[in-house]
C-alpha cells in the first residue's frame, strides 16, 4: 500500500515539473528570446506528452528557424503571429526596361 501511495506521489511530482517546465518555457512576446528575431520563427507541432497530458493549456509552440530554440507563447496574447518576410522585406527597385 505505501509503495503504491510513492508511486503516486512520484507521478504527480513529475507531472507539476512538467507543467513548470512548459510554463517557464512561456513567452509573452512572438521573438526568439535566445536571437531576438522576429521573423525567423515557424509554427510546429506541440510534442505528444503536452498534446496529451496538458491540451487544456492555450499553447501554441514555436520554433526558430535561425537558432533552433523552442518556445511557448499563450494563445491569448496581442500579436501572437511572427512577422512575415514577405512584409518586412524591401520592395524591389523598378526595373527600366
Amino acid at each position: 500500500m505505501i509503495l503504491v501511495l510513492y508511486a503516486l506521489l512520484g507521478l504527480a511530482a513529475l507531472y507539476i515539473i512538467l507543467l513548470l517546465v512548459i510554463v517557464l518555457n512561456t513567452q509573452k512576446v512572438c521573438e526568439c528570446s535566445h536571437c531576438h528575431t522576429a521573423m525567423h520563427l515557424e509554427r510546429t507541432n506541440r510534442p505528444l506528452y503536452v498534446r496529451r497530458l496538458y491540451d487544456y493549456l492555450p499553447l501554441k509552440y514555436f520554433r526558430c528557424r535561425r537558432c533552433h530554440r523552442t518556445f511557448y507563447l499563450n494563445k491569448n496574447t496581442p500579436d501572437s503571429e511572427p512577422e512575415s518576410m514577405k512584409d518586412s522585406a524591401p520592395k524591389p527597385k523598378a526595373s527600366y526596361t
